[in-house]
């Protein structure tokens, strides 16, 4: 996913901005993908060394020796496993709850990866986009759980989702940041003391 030099300086802005209003930390990251999906690797090998073999059978070619049906397996293997490096085929192959578990998983990896565990008052949000699987998750430490109902994210989440489907991502990443400030800016307002930029405000882009 490319985004502009002018929409990432934008992004900080609002984070910086966001943040001033609040007593928290909110950090965006984009990830094109969460997981390998080796499984999806294997059921494309399958799928296209049958399809290898049935191409043989329904030939022109008079082919008597069975040998033949498993040695033309073994191109279609290696083309299949291969193939499912593209974005478009890996998706046909994964199933949602292989999706929902590996996004979830990368998210919370990348949660502490990036110290957002480590605020003073716990109250870090990271913001998780993955691009292969067209999925977000909101990570939030246990101070902001303690607090903010998980519906409230839900629907934020499902703002961003509907924008994207219109293919306005960048949009949907701002007005995400935005409603998530607006949330963090409710349950955690600025108290007016000087407040200590515990992490970046640059979005993370793997």
């Amino acid at each position: 996913m490319n985004i502009s030099i002018k929409d990432r300086e934008l992004i900080k802005e609002l984070i910086t901005e966001a943040e001033q209003k609040s007593d928290s930390e909110m950090v965006p990251m984009i990830v094109s993908r969460s997981d390998n999906y080796p499984a999806a690797h294997f059921r494309a090998a399958i799928i296209v060394s049958f399809l290898f073999s049935l191409g043989l059978y329904f030939s022109p070619l008079s082919i008597i020796n069975p040998i033949y049906f498993l040695w033309i397996q073994l191109p279609g293997l290696i083309l299949g496993y291969y193939l499912a490096n593209i974005p478009s085929i890996t998706r046909l192959l994964i199933t949602k709850q292989e999706v929902e578990y590996e996004v979830t998983q990368r998210a919370i990896e990348a949660f502490f990866e990036h110290n957002l565990h480590t605020t003073e008052q716990h109250n870090g949000v990271l913001i998780f986009i993955s691009i292969l699987e067209k999925k977000i998750k909101i990570i939030t430490d246990v101070g902001v759980r303690k607090k903010v109902d998980q519906k409230i994210w839900d629907e934020i989440i499902y703002s961003f989702t509907e924008k994207v489907k219109e293919g306005e991502f960048v949009e949907a990443l701002k007005s995400t940041i935005a409603a998530t400030s607006t949330v963090l800016e409710n349950y955690f307002p600025a108290t007016g003391k000087p407040k200590k930029n515990e992490l970046k405000n640059d979005i993370i882009i793997e």
